[in-house]
């Protein structure tokens, strides 16, 4: 398997390989101008003493070899020559003779000027060319470029030599401090490789952290904030889950040892039979509840929307609670109408929790109202009963797994602790909420459709 490279390399590698490009074209650059600065100076050397030479065949047009190699001297990478139109009648030197003959016998037509040339040997040599001024003749300097081709392959010579080290160093260099300037990603790594489900408590300091990494540190520590609270929510679960299963369970098999221990009667063993039942099925029930809220809380989980009229569907639920409510003496009103586009057997279960309630905490002799309102925002579903109200204290857990306001009532009435919860959920598949107030003797729950299509 291919080990990947780290990421303090790669970067280290590509600015290495930026800079060192950048520096191949500095060095480039810099032949390129050096070379020109040189062609510079041998050209307005070579003019300056064309100059000097045509002042002394102006002041003595027929100056001799002495006069003209005068001005020469200290420079003896200069050369002059005299010619008419192929012959060469004066020069300093053989050197100078012997170019002048192979540019006179190359030149078909003379002309004033400086040009590049190479000699015999294929050196580059600058040549100047004046008429003089009297004669028919032709006044030839030339200039050696002998040293400036030492110093500028010393030159090359010498960044051939540096660059590899150069690039090295800027290679290295760029690894060191890309590895320094990730090293809050280290700190990232030890605190995620400590993380355990003891110590989701555990947080990045984002003062510490530049400012590059700082949104990535507090998207860090909100996940593991939330992890967190997953964690102890799960746990509390567990705790409760264990507590709601224990009680029934409990209660069956203390009925069973009891009337195991010695022969009973018929009847003895229906009764056990009959109580076994009654806490199986709420066992039941339970089961049932968890596994609706386990789909319901997936993110994935589908609803089957369609249009839905609300006033037939309450009414139906109206029908089904008769008789409960008849118990307790309880008048069912409905008031409004409206469509709505959602789930319609999650929001008959939503509406049935919450008449169930309402019902059995509602006074004797009193009235339970359902009020449907809808406007261009929203549609709300209010379900108000009379009866012993909520302290507020409670309202922000009622939507709690197994939350209950009175723990012993809930239970012997046969509630699991889940019907709040799972209308919450419901909701939230819907894009809703619910809310409820409780003052006066009067509490109300309404359920909120905001953003569901109608």
């Amino acid at each position: 398997m291919k080990v990947p490279k780290s990421l303090a390399w790669r970067v280290g590698g590509m600015v290495g390989i930026f800079c060192a490009i950048l520096v191949f074209l500095i060095a480039i650059g810099t032949d390129h101008l050096l070379r020109l600065a040189l062609d510079k100076r041998a050209k307005t050397e070579l003019i300056g003493k064309m100059e000097v030479l045509q002042q002394v065949l102006n002041a003595n047009t027929s100056a001799d070899e002495s006069k003209l190699s005068a001005q020469l001297v200290g420079h003896p990478y200069l050369h002059w020559a005299l010619v008419s139109d192929s012959t060469v009648l004066k020069s300093s030197d053989p050197f100078a003779r012997e170019q002048a003959l192979a540019q006179a016998l190359a030149q078909f037509k003379w002309a004033a000027g400086v040009f590049t040339r190479k000699n015999n040997l294929g050196d580059p040599i600058l040549l100047g060319i004046q008429a003089h001024p009297t004669q028919a003749q032709w006044l030839l300097v030339f200039l050696e470029r002998e040293s400036d081709q030492k110093l500028l392959l010393l030159f090359r010579q010498s960044q051939a030599l540096a660059l590899p080290f150069a690039v090295l160093f800027i290679a290295l260099g760029s690894w060191l401090v890309a590895k320094r300037a990730l090293q809050p990603l280290q700190t990232f790594n030890a605190l995620v490789s400590s993380v355990t489900a003891a110590s989701l408590h555990a947080r990045l300091g984002i003062e510490a952290v530049p400012s590059e990494l700082q949104e990535l540190a507090i998207s860090f520590n909100g996940m593991l904030q939330r992890l967190e609270n997953s964690v102890e929510r799960l746990s509390q679960f567990s705790a409760d889950l264990a507590h709601e299963m224990r009680t029934p369970l409990s209660n069956v098999l203390g009925d069973i040892q009891v009337n195991l221990s010695k022969t009973r009667e018929v009847a003895d063993y229906q009764r056990v039979l009959a109580s076994a039942e009654e806490e199986l099925l709420r066992l039941n029930r339970l089961i049932n509840d968890l596994l609706f809220l386990a789909n319901a809380e997936q993110a994935e989980q589908a609803l089957n929307l369609e249009e839905i009229d609300l006033k037939p569907l309450i009414e139906m639920l109206f029908d089904f609670f008769d008789a409960l409510a008849e118990s307790k003496n309880i008048q069912l009103i409905l008031s409004g109408s409206g469509q709505l586009l959602a789930d319609k057997s999650m929001l008959q279960r939503a509406l049935s929790n919450l008449l169930s309630n309402a019902i059995r905490h509602a006074d004797l002799a009193s009235i339970i109202t359902v009020a449907i309102e809808q406007d261009q925002q929203a549609l709300d579903i209010a379900i108000t009963n009379r009866g012993e109200i909520i302290p507020p204290e409670h309202h922000a857990h009622l939507f709690e797994r197994f939350y209950r306001v009175d723990p012993a009532r809930s239970r012997n009435d046969g509630g699991s602790g889940l019907g709040l919860a799972i209308i919450s959920s419901i909701m939230k598949l819907h894009h809703g909420d619910v809310e409820v107030r409780s003052s006066s003797n009067t509490t109300t729950f309404r359920l909120r459709f905001k953003d569901t299509p109608r």
